[in-house]
């Protein structure tokens, strides 16, 4: 059994890739671009969605390690310019999950208000998408809807990338939690033109590691993130000075009650209907 495997995703050739062990480079969308080369092992072999990855992104990678990677005590994800700014291997990997679940990457940057995460998924992708990943995961996983609640209006819990080390096991219940939302997803949304919003699956694959945390009270620890090219975020006095006051200006926001229920509005309805589209669990 090997001890560590860590995906990397990658869909172009950097100096940055990572691919001496335990990284293990994968090339996404393989399926789409078969001219292109890497020298990496391809998300189309075995059982695999890589034509899917234009919309899943970094998850026809994640997908890929769930049904292909075997005998493996220790799994996780990243990507060719994102890392965990911390040595981590086969050495160390018993000690630092000793206290926890997962290992993850800390946010620079938290979110500014416990009501902002539904406000940065119709950001992301859209409004109407973004009710209908609440009312499939409601639909789905009815006896997390207290954890669903106060996930999107009650939790300032932000974690970026869907980048995660894990057992195996965790690496597993994880996707057999995430992917079902997804492919559902897949089917109740109406497609996209603008190339932006054609990534929305993995908007949500992304916002849905955080949930799966905390509907199943994992413990996690949070690791900094190691950038490189554009994937760094620039960090200033004047930004980090002004996040301050918007940060206590949101807090504000942060005084009302929590919701008991999800709802969307009546002008969402009226369009989901005239799409053919019925809502499931929202109100």
């Amino acid at each position: 059994m090997d001890k560590l495997k860590i995906l990397v995703c990658c869909h172009k050739a950097d100096p940055n890739t990572r691919t001496q062990k335990p990284y293990l480079p994968i090339q996404v969308g393989k399926t789409l671009h078969p001219d292109l080369d890497l020298g990496f092992i391809c998300d189309n072999t075995g059982d695999n969605i890589s034509e899917k990855n234009p919309s899943f992104c970094e998850y026809t990678a994640l997908y890929w390690g769930w049904k292909n990677l075997k005998n493996v005590q220790y799994c996780g994800l990243c990507h060719y310019r994102r890392y965990f700014d911390l040595n981590i291997n086969e050495n160390n990997i018993d000690s630092l999950l000793a206290d926890c679940d997962m290992l993850v990457i800390k946010q620079d940057y938290p979110m500014l208000s416990k009501k902002e995460r539904l406000n940065n998924l119709v950001w992301v992708t859209s409004a109407e998408d973004a009710y209908l990943y609440l009312d499939t995961i409601l639909s789905m996983y009815p006896q997390y809807k207290n954890e669903i609640i106060d996930y999107f209006y009650d939790s300032k819990l932000s974690l970026p990338f869907s980048m995660f080390i894990s057992s195996k096991k965790i690496f597993d219940e994880y996707c057999d939690f995430v992917f079902p939302v997804l492919f559902e997803m897949e089917k109740r949304m109406k497609p996209h033109g603008y190339t932006r919003q054609k990534r929305a699956i993995g908007y949500f694959g992304e916002v849905s590691l955080g949930l799966f945390i905390m509907c199943k009270k994992l413990k996690y620890k949070a690791i900094p993130l190691k950038a490189f090219g554009s994937a760094k975020q620039p960090h200033s006095l004047k930004a980090s000075i002004h996040r301050r006051i918007k940060t206590f200006l949101y807090s504000l926001l942060d005084l009302g009650k929590t919701p008991k229920s999800l709802t969307c509005g009546d002008a969402y309805k009226v369009g989901f209907k005239q799409d053919g589209i019925e809502l499931k669990a929202l109100k």
